[in-house]
Formats: structure tokens, C-alpha cells, sequence
């Protein structure tokens, strides 16, 4: 009995981890990157966490949410972390934004 109960757990957790990545939308990447390039993702009044997410620490990149009717940055954070994340402001529509500042790195971009 407790052998079932452990498979049923582990069976939760799996699906639950499925689900939360089913919500997820990878907008660049992944890639290599050079200093300036940029992508964004589609406007969505739903996005609530944007990352730039590197293969290892100590590049410089940039996460933020841009709004549709001033096409202002918004929770912009950039640092050099192997994942850089911000939070999208409420109740704006927001498209997701990221920005590489160094060259040669890969990695990729997501929002949900």
C-alpha cells in the first residue's frame, strides 16, 4: 500500500510540473547571443513572469515587460545571473521583452 501511495505522489508531482510548463512560452532561443540582440513575445493582458534563462552565470542580459499603448519598459532587471526573472506589472497589457548586453552566450527566453 505504501508503494502505491508513493507512485500516486510522484504521479501528482510529474503532472503538476507538465502543467505549469504547459503555460509556459518560449519566445527566443535557444541561442546564441550577441551583444544588442533583443526579442519579444506577443501582447497579452495574461503574462505574468518573464526569464532569460543563460548555460551558466556572468553575462549581461535583461528582462521587461513593455505596454502597449506607451511602449514604456516596465520591472526591468538586469543583472548577470544564470536566470534573470521580473514580474509583469497588473493590469497592463504587456508583451515580454529580453536583451543581451554581452556576446557569445547561449541561452533563451520565456514568459508565462
Amino acid at each position: 500500500m505504501r508503494k502505491v501511495r508513493v507512485v500516486a505522489a510522484a504521479s501528482v508531482a510529474a503532472l503538476a510540473t507538465a502543467s505549469a510548463a504547459l503555460g509556459a512560452t518560449m519566445y527566443a532561443g535557444p541561442r546564441q547571443w550577441a551583444s544588442g540582440m533583443g526579442a519579444g513575445s506577443s501582447y497579452s493582458a495574461s503574462w505574468h513572469e518573464n526569464y532569460f534563462d543563460t548555460y551558466g552565470s556572468g553575462y549581461d542580459k535583461a528582462v521587461t515587460f513593455i505596454d502597449n499603448k506607451s511602449y514604456g519598459w516596465h520591472n526591468t532587471v538586469r543583472n548577470r545571473n544564470g536566470e534573470t526573472k521580473t514580474y509583469s506589472p497588473w493590469p497592463l497589457t504587456v508583451k515580454a521583452h529580453c536583451v543581451a548586453y554581452d556576446t557569445g552566450f547561449w541561452g533563451s527566453c520565456t514568459v508565462w
